[in-house]
């Protein structure tokens, strides 16, 4: 697990220059480029500086963008333990607001592109020690997965929306991308999508070497810490807690154009 200090990059005085805020952000860019593609910056801070971390995601959105660029579009969520939000049915983010174990899975993967950027910082972990994190990079998922369940998993015939179908792997070599949220495709199979039997069955498949891999990686994160991840490269996940826990976390994604040079992503087939 590679693991970034921010203070190697803060001045004597405790600040986060304009001049360090740019070496840090081309350092994670750089970083997630390569496998596995995620890491932990670890910030020592507590609370979390999140305008700090906002500033350094607003660069890392901007890099190699022309001075005078638009400003990349960041969405925040606080993600919590919320009883009110986990009730709303046919909402498939509402699964992030339950106490449940979320399985490995793409953030936004109904979306034409996802964001290829996902950043989850703690403020405060569960107590007890729920919510244990879980990652997976594609490559390393498709090293384990046999040819033939590969073959049928790249054919972009998968739906995510009503009228949007989309393969779950692309790539080749040890350059794989994912996209796969079963729930997802439970719900838009639920809106008159359908799905051959011989493509469920590999879904199913999908599902048991996820559950059995020997190259996802589970810890806990702390206090202070953010997580990023190319959102395109690597699944996420996170194990149970308590239904009254208090543990809080604040999700960033976004759009990074460094991440995504000389990649397409496969549009729709419908």
């Amino acid at each position: 697990m590679i693991r970034l200090n921010l203070g190697q990059f803060v001045a004597p005085n405790g600040q986060l220059s304009i001049a360090a805020t740019h070496k840090i952000a081309a350092e994670l860019i750089a970083l997630l480029q390569a496998p596995p593609h995620w890491l932990v910056l670890v910030t020592e801070q507590n609370p979390i500086d999140l305008d700090g971390l906002l500033n350094v995601l607003t660069v890392m959105g901007q890099h190699n963008v022309m001075t005078g660029g638009e400003l990349p579009r960041i969405s925040k969520t606080k993600i919590r333990v919320d009883a009110k939000q986990s009730a709303r049915n046919g909402n498939v983010t509402r699964y992030s607001r339950t106490a449940d174990a979320l399985p490995l899975h793409t953030d936004c993967s109904n979306k034409t592109v996802p964001p290829n950027l996902v950043a989850f910082a703690m403020e405060q972990p569960d107590p007890q020690g729920g919510g244990e994190s879980v990652m997976l990079s594609a490559s390393d998922l498709v090293h384990e997965l046999p040819e033939d369940l590969v073959g049928l998993l790249c054919q972009p015939l998968f739906p995510f929306a009503a009228k949007k179908q989309y393969p779950i792997l692309q790539g080749e070599g040890d350059d794989w991308r994912i996209r796969y949220y079963r729930q997802q495709i439970k719900s838009a199979l639920g809106e008159q999508c359908t799905l051959s039997n011989n493509l469920r069955e590999a879904l199913d498949e999908l599902e048991r070497y996820l559950e059995l891999s020997k190259q996802s990686v589970h810890f806990a994160m702390q206090a202070g810490e953010v997580v990023i991840m190319d959102n395109q490269r690597v699944l996420h996940g996170r194990s149970a807690m308590p239904a009254n826990s208090p543990r809080l976390m604040h999700r960033f994604r976004l759009s990074v154009p460094a991440l995504s040079e000389h990649r397409e992503w496969a549009t729709s087939t419908s």
